[in-house]
C-alpha cells in the first residue's frame, strides 16, 4: 500500500507541476494593472464666485475664538456668502479657508473646515 502511494504521489507531482506552471502563467496574463487617478478635490460648480464682501471683524468673544473670514459657499445651485463670525474650533485646529480652482477649463470648489495640523 505505501509503494502505491509513493507511486501515486510522483505521478501527481510529474502531473501537477506543469499543470500548476501553466496556471500560473495564465493568471499573470488575465492581470490587468490599471492605474486610477484621485477623483478631483472638490465640487465642479459653473463658475468662480464675486470678489469677496469687505469686512472688519468684531472684538473677539472669547481668547480662544477665532475669526472665519466670510466666504462664498457654493449651495449646489449658486454662491452664497457666510459673513465672517467667530468660532471655537476643536482643540489644536486651525481653520482652512474654502479653496476655489480652475483646473481643465472647469471650476471647482472646495469647502473649508477645521484641520488638525501634523
Amino acid at each position: 500500500m505505501r509503494k502505491a502511494l509513493e507511486a501515486s504521489r510522483g505521478r501527481v507531482s510529474a502531473i501537477g507541476m506543469p499543470l500548476l506552471a501553466v496556471v500560473v502563467v495564465c493568471a499573470g496574463a488575465a492581470c490587468v494593472i490599471e492605474t486610477v487617478n484621485a477623483p478631483p478635490a472638490g465640487v465642479a460648480v459653473s463658475g468662480p464666485p464675486p470678489a469677496p464682501m469687505g469686512e472688519t471683524p468684531p472684538p473677539p468673544p472669547r481668547p480662544r475664538a477665532a475669526w472665519v473670514a466670510g466666504y462664498w459657499h457654493w449651495t449646489g445651485m449658486q454662491y452664497t456668502w457666510i459673513p465672517g463670525h467667530w468660532e471655537d474650533g476643536p482643540p489644536g485646529a486651525l481653520w482652512r479657508a474654502p479653496r476655489y480652482s480652475l483646473r481643465d477649463g472647469v471650476y471647482f470648489y472646495e469647502p473649508g473646515g477645521w484641520t488638525v495640523p501634523r
